[in-house]
């Protein structure tokens, strides 16, 4: 008789995870993220076409050992929980933290909300958050920015939960797999600071609509009255992280006179 690696406890574990993998695995395909994340999802849901925004702050280690704990905690605070309070206000479906970053997840019908929340915190961070640093910590002299990723491919997830003795559900949280939540993280090795990058298959299910691929002509820095390109092609095809070839860039800002009519009508294309 072979003696088990484990201890009692672990070893009943070990073998129902080995009986789980044998047996088939159910799947159920879905169009849009569950409504209610409060529920139990017994089976492997796929989900197709779910936009993925990933954001987080650059170099937050180095600044965790630079500033005292309170002050660094109140970063994170401005950070993280505006980017949550923001993709919940503007309705993403799933919202985590990992690590010091947020990624929000949204149906793909509503792929126009989901770039124009991401536009929003960009904005924050650019104009509010920025600001608010450089000014509590100049004495500090901290180099802090951060970056944001978006990309869009069909998912699985599956909520997983442990009992207590009681028998009410402990450590619940839901596993995703496949692409893009993983993809929208590793588009961070591109971006430069306060850069947002976007996946070609994420940017090529945009209507080619004026008012996302076009500033309005005050933001054409040569005051020319022109409109400009707001986005900037990535070659991706010789790096071998990422399964698509392209990516974009969004170089260049909104206004602040016409953002927030920009950010009600961009949002107004989900419903056409």
């Amino acid at each position: 008789m072979t003696q088990s690696l484990y201890l009692d406890s672990v070893n009943g574990i070990v073998n129902d995870a080995k009986t789980i993998f044998q047996n088939p695995i159910s799947i159920t395909d879905r169009n849009t993220l569950p409504a209610d994340w409060n529920y139990k999802m017994n089976s492997w849901y796929k989900i197709k076409d779910i936009v993925s925004i990933f954001v987080d702050i650059r170099w937050s280690t180095k600044l965790s050992a630079t500033l005292h704990e309170k002050s660094t905690a109140s970063i994170y605070e401005l950070f993280t929980g505006t980017a949550i309070k923001i993709f919940h206000e503007m309705w993403a479906e799933y919202i985590d933290v990992k690590w010091d970053g947020v990624f929000a997840l949204f149906s793909a019908n509503k792929i126009y909300t989901a770039l124009s929340s991401a536009i929003t915190f960009k904005t924050f961070a650019q104009r509010t958050f920025k600001v608010l640093i450089d000014k509590k910590f100049e004495w500090k002299n901290i180099d802090i920015w951060f970056h944001m990723w978006i990309d869009q491919k069909t998912v699985l997830v599956k909520q997983i939960w442990l009992k207590d003795s009681d028998r009410r559900d402990r450590r619940k949280n839901e596993v995703w797999a496949w692409k893009p939540v993983n993809m929208s993280a590793k588009l961070a090795s591109l971006s430069n600071d306060w850069e947002l990058i976007v996946s070609d298959r994420f940017f090529k299910n945009l209507w080619k609509e004026e008012l996302i691929l076009k500033s309005c002509w005050c933001c054409n820095e040569k005051e020319t009255g022109e409109k400009v390109d707001l986005w900037e092609e990535v070659d991706l095809s010789q790096n071998d992280k990422f399964d698509f070839d392209k990516a974009y860039m969004l170089k260049s800002m909104w206004c602040s006179t016409h953002w927030k009519e920009w950010c009600q009508k961009i949002i107004q294309l989900d419903n056409k």
